[in-house]
């Protein structure tokens, strides 16, 4: 298992921060630099349907997207890993990142600055970090209330 940065992470703007402030992932015109990795972000945000897709240099695909009317339950694929992103409440916009067998992983909590925090759960240890940044800034996309510039 890789070195993982510790949690909470953070993303602030479009950085993505551990919780020694340390730098882990940016975003810069749609694409995720995550150590050597860069992800293309292809997002469609619109008021019916959500999906975001990435594509590395090696080929692997990485989705998410809802299924249903709402984005509260949004399903996503890391490259062949499986994972569902749940609101815990109808009320908030915070969700539980549960793995195929409905563990959960992680909680991703947007704050009213519009920063969003992702925080370990039961699994996190078996949440590869790669996953960790490209489904924390999905819920970035989706659900923080400040817009995202484009930079």
């Amino acid at each position: 298992m890789e070195e993982r940065a510790p949690a909470p992470w953070c993303w602030e703007g479009n950085e993505l921060f551990d919780a020694h402030r340390e730098l882990i992932a940016t975003v810069r015109s749609d694409v995720i630099f995550f150590r050597a990795e860069r992800l293309l972000v292809e997002s469609e945000p619109g008021p019916i349907q959500f999906r975001a897709r990435a594509t590395i240099g090696d080929g692997r695909v990485f989705t998410l997207a809802q299924n249903g009317f709402t984005v509260g339950t949004l399903h996503a694929d890391c490259a062949g890993r499986e994972y569902v992103l749940r609101r815990t409440s109808l009320w908030r916009k915070e969700r539980h990142i549960h793995d195929a067998r409905g563990r959960v992983m992680a909680r991703v909590r947007p704050l009213i600055s519009g920063r969003v925090e992702l925080h370990a759960g039961p699994g996190y240890e078996s949440l590869p970090p790669i996953d960790a940044v490209f489904l924390s800034w999905g819920c970035v996309l989706v659900d923080s209330p400040v817009r995202r510039p484009r930079v």
